[in-house]
């Protein structure tokens, strides 16, 4: 029990039993006299003792309960609780690399469609005085409002409304010399580039092919020409 371990409550104790012991033992025991009749007989020795000691038996219980009631001390005191913050494992830097795509792999390179074989349509030699025109595809002279792709001036050959021009790469009438696109609206008739052929874009959007020589003393312009197509 806990209420042995108080010094005082177990000192209260031992004191009331040496009381007891001498009050049953000693009979010869005076006390001086505690009221005016005299000292105590034995009798009242006893009984005075026996108070006594029940007082502090009384006092000792106490003691010893108020001891054993006591709740007890904690032999350590608990750890509080760590304020660190968790640690968090550092995330893998390790990249990642991405699976390979199974998309099939298109091959977006495409040819060119071939360019239509051309044939050719018609051909002849025409002398071109100034201010005539002349339909490649018909054969023949006429005004620009009927049909003419080319006129002859006095110092050029001019494209008609719709019709185009263009320097061939040849000195003659094959057309695989002409470029893609036709942009020009005029040639001279001195000083074409090296003799080459020209190139026409007629109305029909069938391609003549002309190399031409210019007489001076009659004006006129003597024409040798291909007509291609793909009809």
């Amino acid at each position: 029990m806990r209420g042995w371990a108080d010094p005082s409550a177990l000192a209260v104790f031992v004191i009331a039993v040496a009381l007891l012991l001498a009050a049953g033992t000693s009979g010869a025991l005076r006390l001086p006299p505690l009221n005016r009749h005299g000292p105590l007989t034995p009798a009242g020795i006893r009984v005075t003792a026996a108070l006594g000691v029940l007082c502090l038996l009384v006092a000792g219980g106490v003691a010893l309960w108020g001891g054993h009631d006591s709740p007890p001390q904690p032999t350590a005191a608990p750890q509080p609780p760590s304020s660190a913050p968790p640690v968090t494992p550092p995330a893998s830097t390790a990249t990642t690399e991405p699976a390979p795509s199974t998309r099939p792999t298109v091959d977006r390179t495409t040819d060119s469609p071939p360019a239509p074989e051309l044939r050719e349509l018609g051909a002849d030699r025409v002398s071109l005085g100034t201010s005539t025109g002349y339909d490649f595809d018909a054969g023949k002279t006429a005004f620009p409002s009927e049909g003419a792709d080319i006129v002859v001036d006095s110092t050029g050959i001019s494209a008609v409304s719709g019709t185009a021009l263009a320097l061939s790469a040849r000195t003659d009438t094959r057309p695989d010399g002409c470029p893609a696109e036709l942009r020009l609206t005029r040639v001279p008739r001195s000083g074409t580039a090296s003799g080459r052929a020209v190139c026409a874009l007629t109305t029909e959007r069938n391609l003549a092919v002309f190399t031409f020589s210019d007489s001076r003393s009659s004006g006129e312009v003597t024409v040798d020409y291909v007509v291609w197509g793909s009809r």
